[in-house]
């Protein structure tokens, strides 16, 4: 089994990183892999609603990491989001890769139930509203979403800050990853014993009449 972790910080090996990777060492104690495909080195274009996605097999006409990553899932068993604090928000490129990789493959069409969790990442403040909003993707695409003892949320400006003086968040996404662990190794079990949910298609309503 394996995981794909989205790092959404501009810093490929900061304090995200290094919360993903705590995770990360859980699962491995399961067997289960982990891989991070950074995604805030680079600007990423926005949404532009010209709808192209939804009569070309869920791709976007920005053929970028939005795309690949749409490939990279289907060998995948679970996902962790994870991201720093941009003025109390998402970062402005991971927000619309996610944006665009929900909207053209709507919600991860085909690709759930599978376990998910968000992490956030703050220096002083704002890492709750990250959790928050990385918890919308979650919660629309039939995801599995992973909690932990307390919310996912570290603290720190550096990686060995947030090693040394954040113990309880360090805690937390040890438990973060036992508990990813858990449920993947319960799906397993479960094999064909449980048939998996089967899905109607999302009807959408306006509500201006």
């Amino acid at each position: 089994m394996k995981v794909l972790a989205l790092n959404g910080s501009s810093n490929a090996r900061g304090v995200t990183r290094k919360a993903i990777d705590l995770v990360g060492e859980e699962l491995a104690k399961s067997s289960i892999g982990l891989d991070v495909l950074h995604i805030g080195a680079k600007p990423v274009a926005g949404c532009l609603d010209c709808r192209k996605c939804k009569t070309n097999g869920h791709h976007c006409i920005h053929n970028d990491i939005v795309n690949s990553i749409w490939e990279k899932l289907q060998g995948y068993d679970g996902l962790v989001l994870g991201c720093p604090a941009h003025y109390m928000g998402i970062p402005g490129p991971f927000k619309a890769c996610m944006d665009r990789l929900l909207y053209s493959t709507d919600n991860l069409e085909g690709w759930g139930p599978k376990p998910a969790c968000a992490i956030g990442v703050c220096r002083r403040g704002g890492a709750v509203g990250i959790v928050h909003q990385l918890g919308n993707y979650l919660n629309c695409s039939n995801l599995l979403a992973v909690n932990s003892q307390y919310w996912n949320v570290v603290f720190g400006w550096t990686p060995e800050e947030f090693l040394s003086q954040d113990i309880e968040g360090v805690a937390t996404m040890r438990t973060l990853g036992r508990n990813m662990a858990w449920i993947l190794q319960v799906i397993e079990a479960a094999g064909n014993q449980v048939p998996k949910p089967v899905y109607e298609k999302r009807p959408r309503t306006n509500f201006c009449r």
